[in-house]
């Protein structure tokens, strides 16, 4: 079964199925801060020792469940219906997903109804830090269409 493929012109692996045999990792980090984040948004942060100075928690050996991670969670309030931008803990299907993993950035790309979501995940050189940049998109007509719509990091 194919799940993605090597983007040669960007540098990048680019994951079509959010729902790959385990976690396909990417490792972000700088001088001491270091996160691993997975194509769902799974996965976890530390500063300079991964066993003891966890910042995020994470079940590394929990293979194949790749349950904790940073989530966004959007939800339709005129009909209730919710979804996760990176895929995971919600495992709602969407109309478009695609998680690029290239060097020293993840992005999380994916559709349900008229929303797009991306999420990009990356550690800034110098800083120990992660940043996290959700952007949403609107394709419905209306202006007032995306007020519906809320996110809520878990």
């Amino acid at each position: 079964m194919k799940y993605g493929f090597f983007d040669d012109t960007n540098r990048e692996y680019v994951i079509t199925d959010p729902l790959t045999p385990s976690p396909w990792i990417n490792y972000l980090g700088c001088e001491q801060f270091y996160s691993l984040f997975s194509q769902t948004g799974g996965g976890y942060s530390f500063y300079r020792d991964p066993r003891l100075r966890r910042i995020t928690r994470y079940r590394y050996n929990n293979t194949p469940i790749d349950s904790n991670g940073r989530y966004f969670y959007l939800r339709d309030e005129a009909d209730g219906d919710f979804w996760s931008a990176g895929f995971m803990p919600v495992k709602r299907p969407v109309d478009e997903f695609e998680c690029r993993h290239g060097l020293g950035y993840s992005r999380i790309k994916s559709r349900r109804k008229d929303i797009s979501s991306s999420l990009l995940a990356f550690v800034p050189l110098g800083f120990n830090c992660e940043v996290l940049q959700l952007t949403l998109e609107n394709a419905a007509a209306g202006a007032g269409y995306l007020k519906r719509f809320r996110t809520r990091a878990g």
